[in-house]
């Protein structure tokens, strides 16, 4: 039934799925939670919660433009269902503004593939990259991101790989001045520096030690179904599914030494997690009963992150 329901790309589908992620954050930031309620904090929320609706459409539109997948909801809604099962992360304000940048400086990365305004695509993932820099300083690490992009749709010119760096620097210089006339203060460099903690620490936790297991075991499987992905896509999608492995491995590589809570990072294995399982639920030898197996363990998993 869900199968049938998400696999073409319709408006009430993503109608049925903002309705139901705005649910969930509501009983997160306003029932599940002690707050004392006013009117900053209600608009503070519904702009976070605008900004978490956007990061959504931004997913879609990257695999509609880029052409990822065919047209369907199997990505977006596996990555909102299993979002919601991980109830921090609907809290997370900052975190959730810096990614959205951060998507932003993704998708224009991946627009590169058109061969069209090539030098201001570069210019804005940088200075998109930079902005998400300053909420989460440990995003530097994409800059690896946009270089495999500028390699992989724009290395003809040695300029392009320059570019990258203007942006970063414009707005590393907003980010200097707003600390040193807001602030009067430096930036604290060490910020930025890796703060591996072991692999323990992503289970101290039993829920989100049991909801990350499960997301491993779904990206092992996804791994083993690559080369059928790959075989089906043309040129075009399999470069830009190229992109998105390597966006995953840098994704991991922060979620392993930014040391913060996995309750919060694990969106930076979710998001290219959901655009790999809306690739595989389109291939031919997927079978129906998996597509739906795979839709009652993430909603089994909801119910086991707000039950337990």
């Amino acid at each position: 039934m869900l199968t049938r329901f998400f696999s073409q790309s319709k408006p009430i589908a993503f109608a049925i799925l903002s309705i139901l992620f705005a649910v969930a954050f509501v009983i997160e930031n306003f029932v599940s939670t002690s707050v004392n309620l006013n009117a900053e904090l209600i608009f503070s929320k519904l702009g976070i919660l605008l900004v978490f609706l956007l990061v959504v459409f931004i997913l879609n539109f990257i695999v509609k433009r880029n052409k990822i997948h065919s047209p369907h909801t199997f990505g977006v809604s596996s990555f909102t269902l299993i979002i919601i099962a991980f109830p921090e992360l609907l809290r997370s304000s900052q975190f959730i503004v810096s990614y959205f940048f951060l998507l932003l400086a993704f998708r224009r990365i991946l627009s590169l593939k058109t061969n069209t305004n090539i030098k201001q695509k570069i210019f804005d993932s940088g200075l998109l990259l930079s902005i998400s820099i300053w909420f989460e300083p440990f995003h530097w690490l994409f800059l690896l991101v946009i270089y495999f992009g500028v390699i992989m749709y724009a290395s003809q010119n040695y300029r392009h790989f320059i570019i990258p760096f203007v942006g970063l620097a414009v707005g590393f210089i907003l980010h200097i001045s707003y600390f040193l006339i807001l602030e009067d203060k430096w930036i604290n460099v060490s910020t930025y520096l890796p703060k591996f903690n072991g692999v323990d620490s992503f289970f101290d936790s039993f829920k989100y030690g049991v909801l990350l297991g499960y997301l491993i075991l779904v990206l092992f499987w996804i791994i083993f179904q690559l080369p059928g992905i790959y075989n089906r896509a043309k040129l075009h999608e399999s470069e830009s599914l190229s992109v998105i492995l390597f966006f995953m491995l840098v994704s991991i590589g922060i979620l392993m030494t930014n040391g913060s809570p996995l309750a919060v990072d694990a969106i930076y294995l979710i998001l290219p997690l959901s655009i790999l399982i809306g690739n595989y639920f389109q291939l031919k030898s997927t079978k129906k009963w998996i597509k739906e197996s795979l839709y009652v363990f993430f909603i089994t998993g909801v119910l086991f992150s707000a039950l337990y």
